[in-house]
C-alpha cells in the first residue's frame, strides 16, 4: 500500500535530444515501482508542467492579461496573476502549490501500492522542486555533441520533420550554432550543484552496456532493472534508430560532419566535452 508520502521525482535531463533518453526511459520502465506513462517518445512530462503552472503564481502581474480575461470571463488560459499580491507572498505561494500539486498526482497515480518514483525527461530548473521539498533524483545524459548533431539531422531525415529547433531557423548552419548555444547552456547547468542524489550517464556507455546502466541505476534507485525487457523490444523501436548498431552510432560525425562544423563545436565546448571524455581533433 502507498505509504501517503508523495513519489520520488526521478529526472533525465538531457545535454540534447537524441543522447539515449528514450532508452534509458524504456529501462526505468521496466520496474513497476517507476511510475510514467508508458507510450513513445516518452515525453508526457507531468512535473515540467506542474512547475510551470505553480510558477505563474510569482511572475511578474505586468505580465499578464486583465482581471476580466482571467478572472470573470470564459477563456481558460492560464496567466501571471493579474494583479499584485498584497495578502500572500507570491514566492511562498508559488513553492507550496508546487507542493500540494506534487501531493495531488502522487495520490492520483493509478494503483500506487507498488510505486515510489515518477520518472520523466526533465528540461526545467531543479532549485524550484528542492524548494516545493520533491527531493528528485537527477541523471543527466550526455553523448559526443558532435555525434548528437550527426544524429538529430539524421533523424529528421528520416522522419522527414524539422524537430530539435530545425523548424525555427532557415539553414542548417544557423541550427547548428543554435544547438551549440543551447547545449553549451545546459553543459554549465550540468556543471552546477543539484543537491541531490544525481548520476552522469554517458550515450556511448548506456548504449554499448545496458545491463551495466541496468546495475548502476538500479544501485542508486534501490530496485531491479530489467534490460533483457528492453533489448528483446528493440525491432519495435527501429524507428527511433538512425544507425544500423551501436557501433556505427559512435564517431559518426567523422562522416557526417565537415571540418568546419568540428571546429565550430569543439571551439565552443571543447573544455566542456575534455571533462566528459571526449577527444578533440581541431587544432
Amino acid at each position: 500500500m502507498s505509504d501517503g508520502r508523495p513519489l520520488t521525482p526521478v529526472l533525465l535531463r538531457m545535454l540534447e535530444g537524441r543522447v539515449g533518453s528514450t532508452l534509458v526511459m524504456q529501462l526505468l520502465g521496466s520496474s513497476a515501482a517507476i511510475a510514467f506513462d508508458r507510450e513513445y517518445p516518452f515525453e508526457n512530462s507531468y512535473l515540467t508542467y506542474l512547475a510551470r503552472l505553480a510558477s505563474q503564481l510569482d511572475r511578474d502581474p505586468s505580465e499578464t492579461d486583465t482581471m476580466g480575461d482571467l478572472v470573470y470571463s470564459s477563456d481558460r488560459r492560464i496567466a501571471p496573476l493579474p494583479f499584485v499580491p498584497r495578502t500572500v507572498s507570491a514566492p511562498e505561494l508559488a513553492r507550496r502549490a508546487l507542493g500540494a500539486l506534487w501531493g495531488a498526482f502522487s495520490e492520483s497515480v493509478v494503483d500506487r501500492r507498488a510505486v515510489r518514483y515518477y520518472a520523466e525527461k526533465f528540461w526545467g530548473d531543479v532549485e524550484p522542486l528542492h524548494g516545493a521539498g520533491l527531493r528528485p533524483i537527477v541523471i543527466d545524459l550526455v553523448r559526443d555533441p558532435r555525434d548528437i548533431i550527426a544524429s538529430i539531422r539524421a533523424f529528421n531525415a528520416k522522419t522527414g520533420i524539422r524537430r530539435f529547433g530545425r523548424d525555427q531557423v532557415e539553414t542548417d548552419g544557423q541550427h547548428l550554432a543554435r544547438l551549440v548555444v543551447g547545449m553549451g547552456f545546459r553543459l554549465r547547468q550540468m556543471d552546477s550543484p543539484v543537491g541531490a542524489s544525481h548520476a552522469v550517464l554517458r550515450y556511448e556507455d548506456v548504449a554499448s552496456d545496458l545491463y551495466a546502466t541496468a546495475r548502476s541505476l538500479g544501485r542508486l534507485l534501490g530496485l531491479e532493472l530489467d534490460p533483457g525487457e528492453v533489448l528483446s523490444a528493440q525491432s519495435s523501436m527501429a524507428g527511433h534508430m538512425t544507425s544500423p548498431s551501436v557501433e556505427a552510432s559512435v564517431g559518426r560525425w567523422r562522416a557526417d560532419l565537415s571540418d568546419e562544423e568540428v571546429a565550430l563545436v569543439e571551439r565552443r565546448l571543447g573544455p566542456a566535452m575534455a571533462r566528459l571524455g571526449y577527444e578533440t581533433v581541431t587544432r
